[in-house]
């Protein structure tokens, strides 16, 4: 069996545990971001977004007391751990939140998950990768490339471009975290449940000024829709799936995790479909296809 440490991946590479991680974080995010669409009618996206926070700080304050982890990093990982929740959790939520009230999930989704090709280069210049992964990640690209459709987006509209612009610019910082994460020289003595309570916490102090100046004149709806998708953030979305995303770092890069849950927007587009009408056509089997390639030559990389 091999071995870990905390803030260090298994020795001998990647296990199933993480592949199974990774692969719930696919489908709770692909899911999460039709959900979001349909709470924005009711709340503005910063506040949204503070509340999400701020809701699943809460949840995993109150599971500390049950399994016992601190919710304080020690003094020498706090602001490191600050700025890459800050990147990863508040820039790219924050950012791709907004860009949801203009831009369908679906395709939201596909721009915020290009952090793959962010951190492709990032990894190069960062931590180093290999030709394998260089490969897989060109082929994951590539499939990106069709899944978003520049000729579908209107580039007459300043907000639509505006909000395509703000999800480049999430997937950017998101990459930009995972990176920094990463490449931590000695990984991270601090818990995985307490880096995700810390960074989270954090994300939630920095964008509560955000939302109160950008939206304190706008009202929130609460209904029963409302309330659903906020417990499912709390819990799931943010809590479960952030922790798992820490985990899944400390086992592989960055460029090599993102090669997988590029299948988010695929499984965002498709449940978007499905609820929501958005356009299902067969340039998208095309892009799955290559972002199924480029995954599996990630993953067999050394």
């Amino acid at each position: 069996m091999p071995r870990a440490t905390a803030g260090q991946g298994p020795v001998g590479g990647p296990g199933t545990v993480v592949y199974a991680q990774l692969a719930g974080i696919v489908l709770f995010w692909g899911a999460n971001w039709p959900l979001m669409k349909l709470a924005l009618s009711d709340i503005g996206p910063l506040t949204f977004c503070f509340l999400r926070f701020a809701g699943a700080a809460a949840v995993l304050a109150l599971l500390s007391r049950v399994l016992r982890f601190p919710l304080l990093p020690p003094p020498g990982e706090r602001w490191p751990l600050a700025l890459v929740g800050l990147l990863q959790i508040a820039g790219m939520l924050d950012l791709s939140s907004i860009a949801l009230r203009v831009v369908p999930p679906g395709r939201a989704a596909v721009l915020a998950y290009t952090m793959q090709m962010w951190a492709l280069p990032l990894g190069v210049l960062l931590a180093g990768v290999t030709r394998g992964r260089v490969i897989g990640a060109l082929l994951t690209f590539a499939g990106v490339l069709v899944f978003f459709n520049p000729a579908l987006m209107d580039w007459s509209d300043p907000a639509v471009l505006l909000g395509n612009g703000l999800l480049l610019a999430c997937a950017l910082s998101w990459a930009l975290g995972a990176t920094l994460y990463r490449r931590r020289r000695g990984g991270w003595r601090t818990p995985f449940w307490t880096q995700t309570f810390w960074q989270i916490a954090v994300s939630a102090v920095a964008t509560a000024p955000l939302a109160l100046a950008a939206e304190h004149a706008r009202p929130i709806h609460w209904t029963p829709a409302l309330g659903t998708v906020l417990a499912f953030n709390w819990v799931i979305a943010t809590g479960l799936c952030f922790w798992w995303w820490a985990k899944s770092l400390t086992a592989m890069p960055a460029a090599q995790a993102g090669q997988i849950i590029c299948l988010v927007p695929v499984t965002a587009l498709l449940l978007s479909a499905v609820f929501m009408g958005e356009p299902l056509t067969v340039g998208v089997m095309v892009a799955v296809a290559l972002i199924g390639a480029g995954i599996l030559t990630t993953m067999r990389a050394r």
